[in-house]
Parts: C-alpha cells; structure tokens; sequence
C-alpha cells in the first residue's frame, strides 16, 4: 500500500482499534478472573461454612463414621473435595488410599491459623492431584469452641476452563468489532480523503493551464473551507490569466494599430507633401511660366496645405485625447445652443455646396452633463461628413430626442448611403469610403476615429444607419443632467 493519506488514516484507526481491543480483553481477563475466584472462594467458604454447621454436632458427640460419610457423600456429587481435621491437626477422614490421605495434611500454618478460628484460602498444588487447585479451611466450632477444621478444594483448572470461555467469547467479539472498525474506517478514509484528491486533481489541471476543473466537495467543514478557498484561488487565478491574457492581446493590437497608424499617416502626410513639392519644384525650374499656371497651381498648392493643416489637426487632436492631455470639463449643457452654433458655423459650407442644412428640435429638450467644446467637435464632424457625401439640393437634418434618462442627436442626409459592409469599419482609423462612388471626396479619415474616442470620454455612445442611394444617419448619445 502506498504511503497515502488515505493509507495511513486505515492503518491508525485499524490500530488505534486493534490496541484498544488487545487493552480491553488483557482488563477483561484480569477482571473476570479476578472476580471468578473470588465467586469461586465464596461459594467454597459457603459450603464449607455449610457443612461445617452441618458435621459441628457430629463431632461434638464424636460421631466420627455419620461425618465420614456427609463427607464421601459431597466428594461423590462434587467436583471440589472435602475433608475434615480434628482440633488435634489429625484426619478423620478416611479415603480408599492412605498414601493420599497422607498427602492431604494441610501446611501447619494454615491448620494453627484454621484452628485458631480464621477462615483461610490458598491456591497451589496438592501432590495428589496433578493441577493446582483452589482450598478454603473452615474451622468447625461448637459453640465459641473449634473442634475442628474443614477443607474444601476445588482444581484450578475448572476456574481457568470458565475464564478461557469468556475469553474467547471477548476475543471473538474483539475480532468481529476490529472487522467491523477495519471497514468503518475504509470508508470514513476515503470520505476525508476523497476532497482532498479533487482538490489534488484540480491542481494538476491547473498546472496544466486548465481552471475549468472545479473540486467537487460539499462538506462544510475544514476540508470544505478549504475547496472552497481554493476554488476562490481557481476562479481569481483564472481571472487574472484571462485579464494579462486580454491585455497581451490589447498591447498586441495597440502595435499592430500603431504600426498601421504609422504607415496610414505617413502615407497621408507623404500624398500633400509630394504634390505640394512638384508644384513648387515646377515653378522654380520654370516649367510653369505663365501667371495663369502659376496662380492656379498656387490654388492647388494652398488646398493641399489646407488639407495637410486638417490631417496634421485631426492626428493632434486624436492623439491628445487618447492620452488624456484634453481635459473633459463635464458639466451641465443646454444642448440646443450647441446645435444652433455648430449648424451656424457650417451653413456657409453648406450654402456653398448648394444643400439644405436644418435642425428639428423640441421646445423642451432636457439639458445634458458632457462637454461643450468636445459636443461641437463631435456635431462639427457628423456635419461635415454628411456635407461631404450630400448631393447639390440635398437635405441635412440635424435632430435631437430624448430617450429614457438620454438624449439621443441625429445627424441625418439625403446623400449617397454607405454600403452595410463597409459600414462596420467606418469608426477606424484612416478608413475611407469607396473613392469611386458618386460624390467621394477625399478625407483624412480621422473624423469618426475621433468622435468615438470623445463619446468614450463623455461615457455616451456613438452609432450610424444607412441605406445606399437613400442616406445616412450619424447619431450619438448623452446622459440627460
């Protein structure tokens, strides 16, 4: 058997058991053979005390022949035998054999002590018989007078016989009890060990990187607070795996982003810049000289400044606000005065391109908790989007509803639509819609990157619908005050 826990908890109860049995039949020898003799000399004194009142007036009136034959007649129904002394120390009993009669005179002590009127039991040998035997000396009185002594013995061997008897009936039943105990504790083994082994295999599947395995125990004590401390352990082990798990992924994806962000803005910086250098490159080797060329590649030269400003702006205030150097400032806002601002900034824009630009508001409209400046940029960008992709003659709405403890704004058009599989990734960054459908006109790709990290600071959400040849609409969500 291995050295298990379970092991050893079946060998010490086996042998705490096994000694506490050994211990209980050694006291229960002792005990019972104790007191077995003591029965046994009681019951001898008893008899002699007996046929001592019985033969006192037989020998009183030397009636030798009447007392012989009391005594043959108990000798011959009994096991024990019996003789008598006179107060002179002799025998009067007679016995068949002589030689044994000799052999029966008692030890001079025991008789001076009998005849003195004590009572005295021994056990020993006697070397007629070949057992130790047990014998009580009665003295005989005749009033206050001892007229002589009775002995009565009775071998050892019928005491040891009955002692040995009960003695075999306790081991029997020790035996039965340590069988009995044996199996008991096999199951009370397993039912303390059987927790911990579940405790155990959980651990190895841990080890294994699975904390999926949970310790199936129900007890409530110990070894219960222990499964369930440990599953405790699992689930917080388990959770903090997952968590530097998602965090190596994030840190992953944010250089995978990076390295994308990097090439998408150099490629978006490198497009301005090579173009304004040709320009200029051209007009300073003369290949350009007519002031006609030159004041219509100079209009070309400032619109891609322009554009190189507001790509340059855009990653600015993207990187910023990722970093958290813009403070949000959040407070109270009546958000219609916002509207009506960013609608008033942009309607030149979009008087310009020949669209409608409106705004349906409700005369109550619940003020909301963000930022004002942050709000602007947002409608600011929903805006010039809509203004980008609207044909002439078109329509912009801006719309602002309360919903629940919220209010959402609507920034919707008559324009070109988005195609559903690209509306998905319209939210990353340096993403563009298809150049070749009607009314694109380049971006920096920047501006709805930017409102979702500014909807993620203002703790409101930011979403989009749209439907191709129909229109878009671009909404967010704030919370009201």
């Amino acid at each position: 058997m291995k050295k298990t826990l379970f092991s050893k908890l079946l060998k010490t109860y086996v042998l705490i058991t096994l000694l506490s049995i050994t211990v209980a039949i050694l006291f229960f020898y002792l005990f019972f053979k104790s007191y077995y003799f003591n029965e046994k000399e009681h019951q001898l004194i008893t008899q002699g005390e007996k046929m001592a009142g019985l033969l006192s007036p037989h020998l009183k009136n030397s009636q030798l022949k009447e007392s012989i034959q009391i005594i043959d007649h108990y000798n011959l129904v009994n096991t024990s035998r019996m003789w008598i002394v006179n107060k002179d120390g002799k025998l009067i009993s007679e016995l068949e054999d002589q030689s044994i009669t000799n052999h029966l005179q008692p030890k001079t002590d025991q008789l001076e002590r009998a005849l003195n009127g004590e009572i005295i039991t021994s056990h020993g040998f006697v070397k007629y018989i070949d057992d130790p035997v047990l014998s009580v000396a009665v003295p005989i009185l005749a009033g206050r007078e001892v007229i002589g002594v009775i002995f009565v013995c009775n071998p050892l061997s019928d005491i040891t016989a009955s002692v040995i008897e009960a003695l075999k009936i306790v081991i029997f039943a020790g035996i039965t009890s340590l069988i009995i105990v044996a199996f008991v504790s096999y199951f009370i083994s397993q039912s303390i060990t059987r927790p911990i082994n579940e405790i155990t295999k959980a651990s190895l599947e841990m080890m294994k990187g699975n904390f999926t395995h949970q310790p199936k125990v129900h007890s409530a004590d110990e070894i219960g607070k222990l499964a369930l401390t440990f599953n405790n352990m699992r689930q917080t082990l388990d959770k903090t795996l997952q968590d530097l798990e998602n965090e190596k992924n994030k840190m992953v994806a944010m250089e995978r982003m990076q390295r994308e962000f990097v090439a998408n803005a150099s490629h978006e910086l490198r497009t301005p810049l090579t173009s304004v250098r040709g320009y200029l490159e051209g007009m300073l080797d003369g290949v350009i000289n007519s002031k006609e060329q030159d004041h219509k590649y100079l209009r070309i030269i400032l619109k891609e400044t322009i554009r190189l400003h507001r790509l340059v702006n855009s990653l600015l205030d993207l990187s910023r606000i990722e970093s958290g150097q813009i403070k949000v400032n959040k407070r109270e806002i009546p958000l219609p005065e916002v509207i009506n601002l960013s609608v008033e900034k942009l309607m030149p824009l979009a008087q310009d391109q020949f669209i409608n630009l409106e705004t349906d508001l409700p005369s109550q409209l619940p003020n909301v908790i963000g930022d004002e400046d942050l709000i602007e940029q947002v409608l600011i960008n929903y805006i010039t989007n809509a203004i980008r992709f609207t044909p002439e003659d078109g329509t912009i709405t801006v719309k602002a509803v309360p919903h629940e403890n919220e209010v959402h704004v609507h920034v919707s058009d008559t324009g070109v639509g988005i195609y559903p599989e690209e509306l998905k990734h319209i939210w990353k960054r340096f993403h563009k819609v298809d150049k070749d459908r009607p009314l694109s006109k380049e971006g920096a790709g920047l501006g709805l990157s930017l409102v979702q990290e500014i909807m993620n600071r203002l703790e409101g959400k930011a979403w989009a619908k749209s439907t191709v040849n129909e229109g878009s609409t671009f909404s967010f969500s704030l919370k009201s005050a």
